[in-house]
């Protein structure tokens, strides 16, 4: 089983966004299968990012609400959740 980690910009973008309760199931099963180290279904879309992201994964919880992690052989790193818009808008 994988340890858990939330950076601090995931425990704040957390307590901003309004989940439906659709949402926090999805989101409290992928959460479980990731730290047992099972595959998320494809609905997640879950893939790797590129550019400054280069080293995180992101997936899907319905809508436009995702999650960025990093994914190591210990833990599971959650970086932001959001929307796209929020997570990669310009600076």
């Amino acid at each position: 089983m994988l340890k858990i980690i939330r950076q601090k910009s995931f425990v704040k973008d957390l307590a901003k966004i309004n989940m439906t309760d659709t949402q926090f199931a999805k989101f409290i099963n992928y959460l479980s299968k990731l730290i047992n180290e099972e595959s998320l279904p494809t609905e997640a879309r879950d893939h790797a990012l590129s550019g400054e992201w280069s080293d995180t994964r992101e997936f899907h919880i319905g809508g436009d609400l995702l999650v960025i992690y990093i994914l190591t052989s210990e833990s599971i790193i959650f970086i932001r959740i959001g929307s796209h818009a929020q997570l990669f808008k310009k600076m």
